[in-house]
Formats: C-alpha cells, sequence, structure tokens
C-alpha cells in the first residue's frame, strides 16, 4: 500500500504548531479511520487488545504546515467482510474516502431541503438518489457513514478564519485529495434541527451528569413511549436548580418533561438530536 499523508494548514500553524490543534486534527482523523476498521472487523469498539492489532502508523512529520506521512497498520486481524478480508489495509481505506464522499453528498443534501432516500440491494450495497441523481456504494460505507459522522463534524469544526484553512488525507493526485476540507467546509457536516412545540413526558433513568455544565445522558428502555429506547443526551432547559437532577442519578427510574430537538437524518427519516429537561415529575 502507497504511503499516505495527512496534512493541516493554516494562519494557526503561523508561528509553530499549536499542539492542542494538531492532537485534536489527529484524534479526529483517528476516530474516523477507526470507524471503518470497527465496521469492517464487526466490532462494536476499539478495545486495547483491539488497538494492538489496527492502529496509524506516523513514518514521517514536516514543519511548514502540519503535514505527516502514515500508513494503516493490521496485524493478526481476521476482517468479517468478504469485501475485505484479501485487501486489508488498502480497503481500509478506499472505504474511508468513499465514506467521506458519501458524508459530503449526503449532509449537503438535507442542508439544502433535499433528503436523500436508499435502496439496499441482496448484497448489501446501497444505492441513493438526491433529486435526480444516483449514487452507488458498498453496505459498508453506509454503516461506517453513520458511525463516522460526529468525528467528521469534530474535524471540520476546526476550520475557520484565523484557524485552519486546510485539511486533507490520503494520496494526492495533481491538485487533488482523497479527502479535503477548506475552510468553506466547516458547516459540511452539521444538520439543521428544530425543538417540538409541544412538552413530552419521558420514563427513563439518568445514569450521567455534569453539575458544572448541567447536561448528561439518559437511558429510555421502556419501549410504547413518544421516544424510541436508546440512550440521548440531554441539558436542563432555562436555569433550573440542578439539586432535583443529582438526585435522580440515585433512581432507577425517572420520570422528566422535555422538550425534543429532532433533526432529519441524512440516512433516512427523523431523529432525536438532544433533549431539552424542563421538569422532574
Amino acid at each position: 500500500m502507497e504511503e499516505l499523508q495527512f496534512k493541516i494548514d493554516g494562519p494557526a500553524l503561523k508561528e509553530g504548531i499549536p499542539l492542542h490543534i494538531a492532537i485534536s486534527a489527529l484524534s479526529s482523523f483517528q476516530s474516523i479511520v477507526d470507524k471503518t476498521y470497527l465496521v469492517t472487523a464487526e466490532k462494536t469498539r476499539i478495545t486495547a487488545s483491539e488497538r494492538e492489532k489496527f492502529y496509524l502508523r506516523a513514518t514521517e512529520f514536516r514543519q511548514g504546515s502540519f503535514l505527516t506521512y502514515f500508513d494503516i497498520a493490521l496485524q493478526g486481524v481476521q476482517l468479517g467482510l468478504p469485501l475485505v478480508s484479501n485487501i486489508g489495509p488498502l480497503n481500509i481505506w478506499h472505504l474511508t474516502k468513499d465514506t467521506f464522499s458519501m458524508l459530503k453528498t449526503v449532509c449537503g443534501a438535507v442542508q439544502s431541503g433535499n433528503e436523500p432516500t436508499y435502496e439496499f440491494n441482496n448484497e448489501g450495497d446501497v444505492q441513493f438518489h438526491v433529486g435526480d441523481q444516483y449514487h452507488n456504494y458498498h453496505g459498508p460505507v453506509f454503516q461506517i457513514a453513520q458511525l463516522a459522522l460526529p468525528n467528521y463534524q469534530d474535524l471540520a469544526h476546526l476550520l475557520g478564519k484565523n484557524k485552519l484553512t486546510e485539511i486533507s488525507a490520503g494520496q494526492k493526485f495533481g491538485s487533488q485529495h482523497d479527502i479535503h476540507l477548506t475552510e468553506l467546509d466547516r458547516e459540511a457536516f452539521d444538520i439543521p434541527t428544530k425543538v417540538q412545540k409541544e412538552t413530552t413526558e419521558l420514563k427513563c433513568e439518568v445514569f450521567d451528569f455534569n453539575k458544572y455544565k448541567n447536561v448528561g445522558k439518559l437511558s429510555v428502555s421502556e419501549a410504547g413511549q413518544e421516544i424510541f429506547p436508546g440512550e440521548y443526551n440531554f441539558s436542563i432547559f432555562g436555569n433550573q436548580d440542578n439539586i432535583e437532577y443529582i438526585y435522580t442519578l440515585l433512581k432507577p427510574q425517572v420520570k422528566l418533561f422535555c422538550l425534543v430537538e429532532e433533526l432529519t437524518s441524512p440516512f433516512g427519516g427523523v431523529a432525536v438530536h438532544k433533549l431539552h429537561i424542563t421538569g422532574v415529575g
């Protein structure tokens, strides 16, 4: 496999490389490629043992802009999909750059009010169309895109005036990169949201709460409610006292009232983005 490169550039690097920016960019990029590995290896998370098998390995760093050459280290792994079983690192990268292409397309479509529609064939491959344009991808790309979207959002948000003006990764063909973002792409992966007008009553368990930021996570396990079972982020609406919410951590189930913030998912349908808690039952 040919050596790949990861590069960031912009005014923030003019007088040296701020470590927090470089670390954030590298961490988001590693997380993006991790999602490809998780899908191809049929894993749910990167454990310590998985990290020993799979990681990005930097082979050279260069100054000016921040540029590193890297390859994909894959050791002793039995990948679960026939598509990648004989290709390994090369196909992991191909799936990663295809995921980037797909996400740029579907997120841009949702931002412009054109919700993509999807069709899956018997081999698991996916075809989606936006307006009169059709796009075809291998099935794993759809799964990877769902997992990697938050990481692409984090990476793109590093771009902006007086910050970074370019982030690129992969091989370069002329002026084209496998993955390329400029400051115009800062919001390329952001999805518009809207808050429901009516309050929703919810039976759930609060399992995480930050008393300094008044945010947390809750789990919905009981079916038949306005919100499907799953884990959701929440914030306290307004200037409420957070003591009552701290006590909810001690209870196996509580009743909360909330305003649901929804988004039109780029993968079809409407999804819950966040809950704004208005009170405890």
